[in-house]
């Protein structure tokens, strides 16, 4: 990333003075992101690569409770540029990311995955900004985003009032090629009342990772 030459002046007198007062120096962000906004980060946007690390350490923290304790797809920094959609957020005080989230090019654009610091105004937003940009919303242009989710994910977009696929002609042709068996209906008869509220759950074959009751959650380009 390109500092100017005034911000450079200013970070060099700036380290003079805290210098001559014993102060010790400041370190310099790795990266410079406005404050609360969301930004788009594409291919080829080199704070890709300032950013790509924390990227990775807030989706380590979010899926450490999941059951594998990772991303399915993400073992390391690296992995991250399987995503070409990254959407970062820095809301808090310090100048790093605290929301990222990321997908890939597939009837508009088809979500990956979350990773976030973890506190309760990261995770209020995170769910927001999701049901939002699924019910339609867009980030840089970018809308039309959907997803595979279950649990406690399913429940907090439904209950913010993100559409569901319900329709299995439209489900098995977002995802052609997957082996999955439709019930429509929640096959669990103990399923909460959120989740009996729409038709959209089928259950799919993860091959290794085994069969996943699943419902598709967002705004499709199909």
């Amino acid at each position: 990333m390109r500092i100017s030459e005034s911000r450079l002046r200013k970070f060099i007198r700036r380290a003079l003075l805290e210098q001559a007062a014993g102060v010790p120096p400041v370190e310099e962000p790795k990266y410079d992101l406005p404050k609360g906004e969301w930004v788009l980060l594409s291919p080829g946007d080199p704070l890709r690569d300032a950013i790509q690390q924390d990227l990775y350490d807030l989706v380590s923290k979010t899926y450490a409770d999941v059951e594998g304790g990772k991303h399915v797809k993400i073992s390391g920094a690296g992995d991250m540029g399987r995503y070409p959609i990254w959407v970062v957020i820095d809301h808090d005080e310090d100048p790093e990311i605290d929301i990222g989230i990321f997908g890939k090019q597939q009837f508009g654009a088809k979500s990956g995955g979350v990773g976030h610091d973890d506190s309760g105004a990261s995770t209020s937003m995170y769910k927001a900004t999701s049901a939002d940009i699924r019910s339609g919303g867009s980030i840089g242009g970018v809308g039309n985003w959907w997803g595979e989710v279950s649990g406690k994910a399913a429940y907090a977009l439904l209950k913010r009032g993100a559409p569901a696929v319900e329709d299995e002609a439209q489900v098995r042709a977002l995802m052609p090629g997957k082996k999955i068996v439709w019930h429509g209906e929640h096959p669990d008869p103990k399923a909460a009342g959120m989740f009996k509220s729409v038709k959209g759950w089928y259950t799919k074959d993860f091959g290794s990772g085994g069969d996943h009751t699943k419902i598709i959650i967002g705004n499709p380009d199909i």
